[in-house]
């Protein structure tokens, strides 16, 4: 038998939101660290993936940056490397990977930074990945809520063929974005230098268009956000804080 593949060691966090829909909690402290289950998100998630054995995280800054270099600094403290990124101007989702690109010469993790990660199963989701190929995996869940998610459309085998951004309905599935995906660096070649670009918007539909294929795994855990005041209390009603 041949070695099994071992898993990523690269993750991205996106950071640099400006968190607008919790204001004013917002106002003078990063989404990433504001309080779930008695310390900020961002160390909980970065609990779950050293333990899912990352190495390095490269984080994209906007918003109060220096409150997460003083937080996290190198990253040492947490058993990882930090890398940052500075934007004087939000890029967006995908934008944020054209100044990690020295970073991402492997299959990487991106994990959005008000996702709680907690008990979604990572290993699964590198298994899934290795099993099935293609130029990244999105990771999807079922959601009651499409007009503030968006869906993605599947074939039967699990290949994403479509993506249908927020605010939408139900006439394309029921399968949403859950904001965590393992890309192939080959991605970062559909990626224009200096572009502000979204993932769902327009680096997914690109890979689609050029006749890569991107899978679609079913979390089999809900993942919660804190985008808005309404998921930050119901996170924060999950684990305390």
């Amino acid at each position: 038998m041949g070695k099994r593949p071992e898993p990523p060691h690269v993750a991205v966090i996106l950071c640099a939101g400006e968190g607008t829909r919790l204001r004013p909690l917002t106002y003078e402290v990063p989404k990433p660290l504001l309080n779930i289950g008695g310390r900020p998100l961002l160390a909980w998630n970065l609990e779950v993936l050293v333990r899912a054995g990352i190495e390095e995280v490269v984080i994209n800054l906007h918003h109060k940056p220096e409150k997460i270099v003083s937080y996290l600094r190198d990253g040492s403290n947490f058993g990882v490397t930090v890398h940052y990124t500075f934007e004087e101007e939000l890029l967006g989702t995908a934008g944020a990977l054209d100044r990690m690109r020295d970073h991402l010469s492997e299959a990487f993790l991106v994990v959005y930074g008000d996702v709680v990660l907690d008990d979604f199963p990572l290993e699964e989701l590198f298994s899934f990945h290795r099993r099935n190929g293609g130029i990244g995996t999105v990771v999807l869940q079922e959601t009651d809520r499409p007009e503030d998610c968006d869906i993605a459309e599947l074939d039967p085998e699990g290949r994403i063929i479509a993506w249908h951004p927020a605010p939408g309905d139900f006439r394309y599935g029921k399968w949403g974005n859950a904001a965590v995906y393992l890309l192939e660096p080959r991605i970062l070649s559909y990626l224009p230098e200096g572009a502000r670009w979204d993932f769902v918007r327009d680096l997914f539909p690109a890979v689609l268009e050029a006749g890569e294929e991107l899978w679609g795994f079913i979390s089999p855990v809900e993942l919660l956000d804190i985008g808005t005041p309404e998921r930050l209390e119901e996170a924060r009603r999950r684990y305390g804080g």
